[in-house]
């Protein structure tokens, strides 16, 4: 793309390249050049409409990138799961791999999606609590929501809870509320609460997390850590900038659960007084703990500029790779790779350059990101990681599904 005036586009490559992103802003200087009449947002990676995820608005393109963000974080940490940090420092992940600690092929993703997605589809079917327990039930037993119909990876809290489950039990009371049941296994599955839940008050919001991560954590602790990254979610897709999204989200944790979950306060401390951002690594666990894990993955949000980098951080941090790697994936789909207006109205010769970029989307950008030193091009996530990903066109074939009933959901 070599000439950008008044409006007009003049195309040096053929147009199947990668991926075009349009906006409100932007949208009109396409249809002179390409005879475009709908504005539409894309995310490349998939095949149904020429190699392209459309949708119709950000929100939209938001929410599939946050969902595709954590499945890819996902598949990117299961080879070298359990692996130690000095391992990862020898031999840092940068690309996706195959094979390694489960055995499986290059874009593999874990329970953590597969439990996800029994939600995503709870959803999808007219939600329930007993809905979502059927789904984690004929996962368990029968492989469902899996990649190749067959677990490999399951918790220890969670295949507990869900044996209660296939033993009769109601499944509001299978989840572990001892001290020792506080692992990572229900924030690892609550991020579409954060699409699901977008337009809901603060206790209403609250009140479904409670009941989701008590499926197979009911410890306050967990739930607390459930609650906290859903609101920081939504915050990102409101269009926070990271620190925005962070002062919002303890603000709201001040306001509804300092005295609900008072006991547990001191152990998001490190969070909620901001500390996790002066943090160094070596100050950081990335153990299966639900705390060291949401720890982890805002660690390295915060810390990574594109959504490479900051699933990169938390992978080779070692550890629960594929868990931190998918929970800090998710918030960077939400916030990298779409053009936010003040792009557009800085400079717009500069985003037709950054459309054609092959690393990804180019994140969006505005003046209270670029104080988080966000950066324009190829922000996004890469093309190649997206394209690997195991049953990828039936995710988002589920995956714009539930969009559509959040979408009504929020209507009512």
């Amino acid at each position: 793309m070599s000439n950008f005036l008044k409006g007009e586009l003049v195309l040096d490559h053929v147009l199947n390249a990668y991926h075009i992103i349009l906006n409100e802003e932007n949208a009109g200087y396409f249809r002179k050049a390409l005879g475009i009449t709908q504005e539409r947002l894309c995310l490349a990676g998939l095949e149904p409409e020429g190699h392209l995820i459309c949708a119709e608005n950000t929100t939209e393109l938001r929410a599939y990138q946050g969902l595709f963000g954590f499945c890819v974080g996902d598949a990117l940490g299961v080879p070298v799961e359990f692996s130690d940090r000095n391992e990862r420092k020898e031999d840092p992940v940068r690309e996706m791999r195959a094979y390694g600690t489960h055995r499986q092929p290059a874009g593999t993703w874990s329970d953590d999606t597969s439990l996800m997605l029994c939600l995503i589809d709870a959803v999808n079917q007219g939600y329930s609590i007993q809905k979502t327990a059927d789904n984690f039930v004929d996962f368990y037993k029968n492989g469902a929501f899996t990649p190749y119909g067959k677990v490999f990876d399951i918790g220890i809290s969670t295949r507990e809870a869900i044996e209660k489950m296939c033993g009769g039990e109601s499944p509001a009371r299978c989840g572990g509320t001892s001290a020792e049941d506080n692992g990572n296994g229900s924030l690892m599955r609550v991020l579409p609460l954060a699409f699901y839940g977008l337009r809901m008050e603060g206790q209403q919001l609250i009140s479904l997390v409670e009941a989701v991560s008590s499926l197979t954590h009911g410890h306050r602790r967990s739930v607390f850590a459930c609650i906290f990254y859903v609101k920081f979610a939504i915050q990102l897709m409101a269009g926070d900038s990271k620190m925005e999204a962070l002062e919002r989200t303890i603000g709201f944790m001040e306001q509804y659960c300092a005295e609900s979950y008072a006991a547990e306060w001191e152990h998001f401390d490190r969070i909620l007084r901001k500390r996790i951002l002066e943090l160094s690594e070596n100050d950081i666990r990335s153990t299966g703990y639900v705390v060291d894990t949401l720890e982890a993955a805002l660690w390295a949000f915060f810390g990574g500029k594109s959504y490479r980098e900051i699933v990169q951080k938390a992978v080779n941090l070692g550890g629960d790779t594929d868990t931190v790697a998918a929970i800090a994936g998710g918030l960077a789909g939400i916030y990298c790779g779409v053009y936010g207006e003040q792009a557009a109205k800085d400079d717009p010769a500069e985003i037709w350059e950054g459309i054609w970029e092959k690393d990804g989307l180019v994140e969006r950008r505005t003046e209270t990101q670029e104080k988080d030193g966000a950066v324009q091009r190829g922000a996004g996530i890469p093309q190649e990681w997206l394209q690997c990903i195991a049953k990828k066109e039936e995710l988002y074939r589920m995956f714009r599904q539930f969009y559509q009933v959040c979408k009504r959901k929020w209507q009512t």
